[in-house]
Parts: C-alpha cells; sequence; structure tokens
C-alpha cells in the first residue's frame, strides 16, 4: 500500500513543482488567484453539512510498488508524477514488456477518466527507487481545466495517447506492422470532435484520410441546387436538402480512393455525436512510397467507397439507423429492450426492480424504436422500447458534474452510485439524457409487511409507493445491474437481472445493441480493441431455452397423454395393474395430482425477487403445460361417469380452470400484438385513461362554444358515429394509422357541413376529429383491460377447485381405508 503525505503544505508543494497544474497554487497580491478552487482541491469544504473532496492525495509508492495495474477499471483517478520516475509495462507475447517511464511532471491514467476504458498498462515504481505521485480525481477536472496549461497538457496527452491506442489497435486488427505503424504515427493526427461537426463538404479536395475511431457519421449528397423540381416533395426531399443518406460507424475509413491520385468528396459527412478520429495527411503520405502501399492496402478492406455511399439502405433500415444512432441508444453498453409484441403490460418488470432495491429504477416509458423483425422480405417489423433506464453509455453525461465522484464507472464497466459519498446534489440526474437517475430519500420510509401465502392468490395490485416530496437529504439512485444484490451472490457464473428474469414472456431482455439492432452493427469495420464496457449475453428475443422449453413440453404433453389412452385401452380404468391395488384411476389421478402441484409452483414463484430461483418465463411456460397435462389426464381420470355432485362440481371446476388459462393464454398472444399494431407510441394505461378524459372534456368545450346547428350535428351525428360499436371494432380490422383514421373522420363530415359558416364547419370537423381520436384511445384501453380480464375468474375457479379436490381426496382416502 502506498503511503500517503498529509500534510496539507507539502501537498501544496507538490502541486506547485509540476508545470501543468502550478498555476493553481499561483498568487497575486499575497492571494491564491485559484484560491476557492484550491481549498477544495486539497482540503475539502463543507456544504450543509457534507464533505466535498479533497480531491487530491500525494502518495508515496516504494521500490517495485504497482501504482495501476493493466485491464483494471479506474475511471475516477488519474495521476501525476511528481518526483522520480515510474516506469510503464505491458502485457505482451512473453509476459510482461517494458514500455517506458514516465519522468516527473508528466500524468498518466487520464484515458480511464476520460474515455472510460480500462487502463492500458501497468505502472509501477522502479525496484530501485521509490516515486512520488499526485493522485487525482475525477471532479477535480472541472476545476483543473480552468487553468489553460493544465488543459492544453491534458488534451495533448490524451490526443496522444488516443492515436497510439489506435495505431496499436490497427497494427493487430489490419495487419499494418509495427515499422509501418510508427511511420504512420509521424503523418497522422487524433482528433476528438462534437457533434453535428461537419468533416468534409462534397465539392472539396480530399487531402485528408479520415478513420473513424469511435462515434458516427452521417453522408449525404450533395445538397439540390437549381430550381425546385416536379415531385421533390412528393419524394420526401426538401429545398437545399440531400435526397439521401447512408451511416457510417466506428472503424470505418474515407478518403482511400485519394491516395493515388486527386480527387474530390462525392459527399458530406456529418458526425452525429461525440466522435474520435484518426486523420492522416495525404500529402504527407504520398511522400513515402512504402507506406502509401501499405496504408492502401490495409485501409483499403475497411474503406467507404463513393459506390457504398451512394447505395441506400431501404427505407425501414436506413429510418431504424437513423433512430438508433440519434437516440444514442446504439452507443449504451447493456441496453433494456421490451419487445412489445411479447410485453402483456403487467408492471412485473418495475416491480421486481421495486423488490429488489426498494425503490424501482424503472419507469416503462422511454425511446420507442420502430425496426425491420429481419432482413428478409415480408418479415414485419419489431416494435421496440427502451425504458427509461441506465444503458451504462460509453461516454456517460452523467459523470461530468457530479462534485464528490460518488458516480463513476466501477470494476467491470458499470456506471454506479456510491450512495456514502453521494450528497444528493442531483448534478447527475440533471445530466443525464434519458431520465434515468432518480433522486429519493436517504433514509427509505418503512417497507409494508410482505404478504405471505395469502397475496398469492390476491387480485390486488401492488400499493404504488408514496411520492418523493422532501427535498433535502436526498440520494442519487439508477440501475446498477443489480450489482452488489442477493440476486448476485458472490460466485455467480452470470449476471442476473431482477427485471428480466422475473418478465413472464420474456419481452423485456438486456442485450447489446451492436449485436442486437444488425441494421447499426453492419455499419462498423474492424471492430477495435473492445475494452467497453458492462456488455450484456443477449443478441436476439429468439430465446433458445424457451424454445427448447416448448419442445419439451410439447413432447411431453403428447407422450403423457398418449401412454395415458393406451393404458386405459389396455387395462380400463379399475383393472389392476400388476395383480396389486394399483389401477389406472389410482395411476390417472396420482398423475394429475402431481401435475396440479407443478402448476401451483407458478404463484409461488412469482413471489420471489431477491434470489435467484430461474427466469420467470419458463416457470410459465412450465406452468401452462403442466396445466394442460393435468387437465387432459384427470378428464380421462373421470372416465364416462360424473359420479356425485361433489366430484362433478369438481371436474366442471377443473375445465373452468383449463378454459380460463386456455382464453388467458390467447390474451397474452394476440392482445400485445394488436396493442403495437394500433397504438404507435407505446403508453401506460394511466396515460391512456387521462387522454381519454381529455380528449371527452375537449369534445364537451368544443360543443358548448359552437353554433347551434353544429352542436346539434356534433351531439347527434359525430359522437354516436365515431363513439360506435362499429367504429370500435374497426380499430381492431382495419390497419390505418390514427392520422389517416382522422383524415377519413374530417373528410367523412365534409360534405355535411357545406352549409355551415367557416366556424360553424371547423368545429364540427375538428370534433370528428377528437370522437375519432377518443375511439383509438377506447380500443387501446379496452385491449389493456382484456390483458388482466381473465385473471380473476381463472383465481377464482381455481381457489374453488382447489378446495373441492381437498375435500375429494379426503373422501377418497376415507373411503379407500374404510
Amino acid at each position: 500500500m502506498p503511503r500517503e503525505i498529509q500534510t496539507r503544505r507539502e501537498v501544496l508543494e507538490a502541486i506547485a513543482s509540476v508545470e501543468a497544474v502550478a498555476d493553481l497554487a499561483a498568487t497575486q497580491d499575497g492571494h491564491y488567484q485559484y484560491e476557492l478552487d484550491l481549498e477544495v482541491i486539497i482540503y475539502g469544504r463543507n456544504y450543509n453539512g457534507k464533505k466535498v473532496g479533497p480531491y487530491v492525495r500525494l502518495l508515496v509508492y516504494d521500490p517495485g510498488e504497482e501504482i495501476v495495474r493493466e485491464g483494471d477499471w479506474g475511471g475516477n483517478t488519474f495521476y501525476i508524477v511528481v518526483a522520480g520516475r515510474a516506469e510503464v509495462w505491458v502485457r505482451g507475447g512473453d509476459g510482461e514488456v517494458r514500455g517506458g517511464e514516465i519522468p516527473a511532471g508528466v500524468q498518466f491514467g487520464e484515458m480511464a477518466v476520460l474515455a472510460g476504458v480500462p487502463r492500458a498498462a501497468t505502472v509501477r515504481a522502479p525496484p530501485e527507487a521509490a516515486v512520488t505521485v499526485l493522485e487525482v480525481q475525477r471532479p477535480a477536472l472541472r476545476l483543473l481545466r480552468k487553468i489553460p496549461t493544465f488543459g492544453e497538457r491534458l488534451d495533448a496527452t490524451y490526443r496522444g495517447n488516443g492515436r497510439r491506442a489506435t495505431l496499436n489497435d490497427l497494427e493487430v486488427g489490419l495487419g499494418l506492422g509495427a515499422e509501418l505503424a510508427k511511420q504512420l504515427e509521424r503523418v497522422s493526427r487524433f482528433r476528438v470532435y462534437s457533434k453535428n461537426h461537419v468533416l468534409f463538404r462534397a465539392g472539396e479536395a480530399v487531402e485528408r484520410l479520415y478513420l473513424i475511431r469511435t462515434g458516427w457519421a452521417r453522408l449525404a449528397p450533395a445538397p439540390q441546387v437549381g430550381p425546385r423540381l416536379p415531385g421533390d416533395e412528393a419524394r420526401g426531399q426538401s429545398w437545399g436538402e440531400a435526397a439521401g443518406e447512408t451511416y457510417v460507424g466506428p472503424g470505418r475509413c474515407f478518403g482511400v480512393e485519394a491516395i493515388m491520385r486527386n480527387t474530390t468528396w462525392p459527399q458530406t459527412c456529418v458526425l452525429l455525436g461525440r466522435a474520435e478520429v484518426l486523420e492522416v495527411s495525404l500529402a504527407r503520405l504520398r511522400q513515402s512510397p512504402d507506406l502509401r502501399e501499405a496504408v492502401l492496402a490495409a485501409f483499403g478492406r475497411v474503406a467507404v467507397t463513393p459506390e457504398e455511399a451512394a447505395r441506400r439502405a431501404p427505407q425501414p433500415v436506413a429510418t431504424a439507423q437513423r433512430a438508433l444512432i440519434e437516440t444514442g441508444l446504439v452507443d449504451g453498453t447493456n441496453l433494456l429492450i421490451m419487445d412489445m409484441d411479447l410485453c402483456v403490460r403487467c408492471g412485473n418488470c418495475s416491480l421486481a426492480c421495486h423488490k429488489i432495491h426498494g425503490q424501482s429504477r424503472l419507469l416503462r416509458r422511454g425511446i420507442h424504436i420502430t425496426r425491420p423483425a429481419a432482413r428478409t422480405p415480408g418479415a414485419g417489423f419489431q416494435s421496440a422500447l427502451s425504458p427509461a433506464v441506465c444503458m451504462h453509455c460509453k461516454d456517460p453525461e452523467c459523470l461530468t458534474g457530479c462534485p464528490t465522484g460518488a458516480i463513476g464507472r466501477f470494476p467491470g464497466g458499470v456506471i454506479d452510485i456510491n450512495a456514502k459519498t453521494c450528497i444528493g446534489c442531483g448534478d447527475c440526474a440533471t445530466q443525464c439524457p434519458y431520465n434515468a437517475i432518480s433522486m429519493v430519500p436517504r433514509k427509505a420510509p418503512a417497507a409494508a409487511p410482505a404478504g405471505g401465502p395469502r397475496s398469492w392468490l390476491s387480485l390486488a395490485p401492488e400499493p404504488l409507493p408514496s411520492a418523493v416530496e422532501q427535498t433535502e437529504d436526498l440520494l442519487a439512485v439508477k440501475c446498477n445491474l443489480c450489482a452488489g444484490t442477493s440476486l448476485n451472490p458472490p460466485g455467480a457464473r452470470r449476471e442476473a437481472y431482477s427485471c428480466e428474469e422475473n418478465c413472464p414472456t420474456g419481452a423485456l431482455l438486456r442485450v447489446d445493441p451492436k449485436t442486437y439492432f444488425a441494421e447499426v452493427g453492419q455499419l462498423e469495420g474492424f471492430v477495435f480493441r473492445d475494452e467497453n464496457h458492462a456488455v450484456a449475453r443477449h443478441v436476439s428475443h429468439r430465446d433458445p431455452g424457451k424454445r427448447l422449453a416448448h419442445l419439451v413440453g410439447l413432447l411431453g404433453t403428447l407422450a403423457l397423454v398418449a401412454l395415458t389412452v393406451a393404458g386405459l385401452m389396455s387395462h380400463g380404468l379399475e383393472r389392476p395393474l400388476a395383480g396389486g391395488w394399483l389401477d389406472m384411476r389410482w395411476l390417472t389421478g396420482l398423475v394429475g395430482l402431481a401435475g396440479i402441484v407443478g402448476v401451483m409452483a407458478y404463484p409461488v414463484r412469482r413471489q420471489i425477487y431477491r434470489r435467484r430461483a430461474g427466469a420467470l418465463r419458463y416457470w410459465m411456460l412450465a406452468h401452462s403445460y403442466l396445466g394442460v397435462i393435468a387437465g387432459v389426464v384427470l378428464l380421462l381420470h373421470g372416465g364416462t361417469r360424473s359420479g356425485g355432485a361433489l366430484t362433478t362440481a369438481l371436474m366442471i371446476s377443473f375445465d373452468l380452470v383449463i378454459l380460463t388459462g386456455l382464453f388467458g393464454i390467447l390474451c397474452y398472444y394476440f392482445a400485445p400484438r394488436m396493442l403495437t399494431r394500433i397504438e404507435g407510441q407505446p403508453l401506460l394505461i394511466e396515460d391512456l385513461t387521462a387522454r381519454r378524459e381529455e380528449l371527452g372534456e375537449e369534445i364537451s368545450r368544443l360543443a358548448a362554444v359552437a353554433s347551434p346547428a353544429a352542436r346539434e350535428l356534433i351531439e347527434r351525428r359525430v359522437v354516436p358515429r365515431f363513439l360506435s360499436l362499429g367504429h370500435l371494432l374497426r380499430q381492431y380490422l382495419r390497419r390505418e394509422t390514427l392520422d389517416e383514421m382522422t383524415r377519413a373522420a374530417r373528410g367523412e363530415f365534409g360534405p355535411v357541413t357545406g352549409g355551415l359558416p367557416a366556424v360553424g364547419r371547423e368545429d364540427v370537423l375538428r370534433a370528428a376529429e377528437l370522437a375519432a381520436t377518443m375511439r383509438r384511445v377506447d380500443a387501446l384501453i379496452y385491449l389493456h383491460q382484456t390483458l388482466k380480464l381473465w385473471v380473476a375468474p381463472h383465481v377464482l375457479v381455481t381457489a374453488l377447485m382447489l378446495a373441492l379436490l381437498l375435500v375429494h381426496i379426503v373422501q377418497v382416502i376415507y373411503f379407500g381405508v374404510r
């Protein structure tokens, strides 16, 4: 362990001795120029009883002692050598290789802080001498950047390290060779650009070769010039805008065609977010024939040719690409995705998050993407929702504002918040563009006692947590992938996420967006060394485990039914088997009872949130198949005679359980798909109900202020027309968007309003539009209600069936013993 020098005078002297940060200790007229910043950095300050800082420590590492280790996550600290020289070691084929040394006054480790990547090398004190370093925490960057010298040094160091890292990856990924990589370093530079930067414009001379290391770009042909042509608007082409766009991702290169000859850019390239770019001067490259030929061969493999840039993706694919890139979803490393065709809107994901963390960190509102379900023609579309929950971004904005460094990138690449150092200022929550960070009371209210077995068959929804009304003593919370919870005990072979584990249909998965969204993954070139981050394991919603469970369930059902029928045909119901007391009636009864016990395991599993018990979607399948098996076997168990009144009631109740269960399966299959077809943006039932009330109030206000003739039309014809059963069924049977439906509604009443004044005419047409919209909202509400309509009857007849079954078992045992 390093030895910390805690004397503030020595820390101040160390800062003054390092040229990059010496200005922090500069004085003028007997006062420090950066007095407040210096106080926070060295001493720390108390804000309303909460400590902020200090942000630096002066550490002495003994000879041979390790300062940072290659591959470790250290995204919250970097170092500046104050005295001595530190050695740099990197892993090689034959073990560690000495990669140089870091003299006094030079910083290291800043790439882990600025780029959010693991340590690229091991740094240790030399065997013969100690090294003194300043350990600087991330929050100090905001203050140190005020010093011009430090900002320039930091940027220069970052660019130099970024260029070396890029060239190292090129050396391995494209086979460039170590010597040629060194030559390329002399004719290239590494730049970092912000969103909407124009990298080059169509028609300009190609002077540089560009290689995107991180970020995304949009290519568009030259803007339209000259007179507007007929049909431009119909083709979606705006005046002065490009007619089509192509998207390009990391690992792709521009300008290779100009290595051998002078040419101009055929497209304009705009960066869609923060991007790191390696730029190679073509003039200097051409001065070295060997290097020129090597770069042409290597970069040609990842070059974006003019022909490729002009080749447009199919419109649905291009639309999905644009949405994924511009919303930033593709830059997440562990993205939560809901397939809305599978989502039954039960809310169990949010409840599971609440159970494991004490407050839900999952809001079922977020970014909606409609994308082709597959690359094959006619494959349909997938409606996917990324809820407002942390996606553990590669370049997280939430880290920039934290004054204490409480939020950072921790081992494994997970973005998390250290509750001990969080002061509840809310800066991270305001910086997050995805509304994924919430402020909650540090001292949570006492939790309600668990419901126990009585709650397993309860129909009442879980009570919502109380609203956060206090403004003091708050804590920032967000999704941390259930790290440090009982769901992920030490030594677990895989990570488990409470929301994903407790989704009954498998609609919700945590995915790696680069592999899940194939339409953007294909935009990348060779993949740079992947140092990031909290990458999820799922690549699609085509769950092989679910398919296997279906196969086992079908084969098991068919096999048991076939064996039961064969046994009944051979032995009948009451002929003893093998000369004993056991006959087919007893055997089928016992098998059916075992099936019922298995069926009832599902509501038990549904109450388990805080430990691993297998994914709920597999329990749901087992529940369904065991119910079918038990139902068929017990029907055969009853034979052709219904028996007494008790037995008849039991068989009827069992039939009702099967029927309500099958109805529930049909609801779970058809209702979500109908919802995604007609709803557009996924909405919660609360949103739909509130919207219906708003529409009703707006129609009432419109009728109240309309002229008598217009009011009569609205009340007697418009409202009855669109709030009819026929128009409700139209929502389910016809494929039309809301805009198409409201346009048709206005067109239907256009001729009827010909005799009205302009104002009255518009009132009637507006009322028709609102009433048609209300019926669309009604259709969505009814579908939401259908998803829960079957639950109450199913639970009630199940409870009745279990009570009658218990009486039946007692009766059978009594008469059997007697």
